[in-house]
């Protein structure tokens, strides 16, 4: 069982990754949204996650980085992300 502890510790990364999204989800938008939506956002991006690593290593850092981005761009009010 060598392997157990790398899946678990993939397993506790995509989980931090989906409640940072959720955290986002919940807090930013002016129309609060239900906690079902917010779950589904926060699954959707972790299995994105995932299966980014999964098959194309280099781009899953380019899409965090992407992410983290656009989100802080739309913060702080400067360029305008779609």
């Amino acid at each position: 069982m060598p392997y157990v502890n790398d899946y678990l510790k993939l397993a506790i990364k995509y989980l931090i990754e989906g409640l940072v999204v959720s955290a986002v989800a919940f807090i930013i938008p002016k129309k609060s949204m239900d906690l079902e939506e917010i779950a589904v956002i926060a699954l959707m991006a972790a299995s994105t996650f995932a299966i980014l690593d999964v098959f194309i290593p280099a781009a899953a850092g380019s899409t965090r980085q992407g992410i983290g981005f656009a989100v802080g761009t739309g913060l702080t009010g400067g360029v305008k992300v779609m």
